[in-house]
């Protein structure tokens, strides 16, 4: 996982806090019953005696692996809750998006993304938005629950018929970012895949107005075709 947006940081710091954490209890455990055994091992003949610890050295360990647990819980919610902090819009982002996040429409349906612009305009698979902007994607489905899913600019997100749920991100830098369906959605869903391309604020701003004359155009020429019979 490489982060390039708020939020997406605090969960990949969780991730390793998790790996470390994990890491501790498997090594401490081994190592303990390592010790035991090397500790209390018999000799050859020996009776076989029932081995006990001391009470304080239980409550010792318990009192360690509590503590353990505890530090492990609150920093679990010390970024989950930051995680969850809505991002800003920063200063080389788009200007129009600087009092709230620019609203982008994204449809799941089987087994395809569709990206609707605020201007009118629209994408099937790839996503275009501005760097250093805060992107509020709406998610909905047409058919059955989808997953949005670009790990390096935001947390799994289900789009539900009849429902809109939100993710919001910004992008840190230029480039393009990958996702891939994370639900069980039938028979293709493998196969549904997204994009994110992000941009320059004028890049972004030109695609969306070319995007918009050229869907415009392509319907007046399929009207003019109805029109003149030659579209039965």
């Amino acid at each position: 996982m490489a982060p390039h947006s708020p939020g997406t940081d605090q969960i990949n710091t969780l991730l390793w806090i998790g790996f470390i954490a994990a890491a501790i209890v498997v090594v401490a455990i081994n190592v303990a019953l390592l010790a035991a055994v090397r500790r209390n091992r018999a000799s050859r003949g020996a009776k076989p005696r029932q081995v006990t610890g001391a009470r304080k050295v239980q409550f010792r360990v318990g009192a360690v692996l509590t503590a353990f647990a505890a530090l492990i819980f609150v920093l679990s919610i010390v970024f989950t809750d930051k995680a969850r902090e809505t991002p800003s819009t920063g200063a080389a982002g788009l200007a129009s998006a600087k009092e709230k996040p620019l609203q982008i429409e994204a449809t799941g349906q089987q087994w395809l993304w569709r990206y609707d612009y605020p201007n009118g305009a629209f994408t099937y698979y790839k996503l275009v938005v501005p760097v250093d902007t805060a992107v509020d994607l709406q998610l909905m489905s047409t058919d059955v629950i989808h997953t949005w899913d670009v790990p390096d600019l935001a947390g799994k997100r289900d789009a539900v018929p009849g429902k809109i749920n939100n993710v919001v991100f910004r992008a840190d830098e230029e480039g393009d970012f990958r996702g891939q369906s994370a639900t069980l959605s039938g028979q293709a869903y493998a196969a549904m895949r997204t994009e994110v391309e992000v941009v320059s604020p004028k890049a972004y701003e030109e695609f969306v107005e070319t995007q918009q004359e050229e869907i415009g155009a392509a319907q007046e020429r399929v009207v003019g075709l109805i029109e003149n019979g030659e579209v039965p």
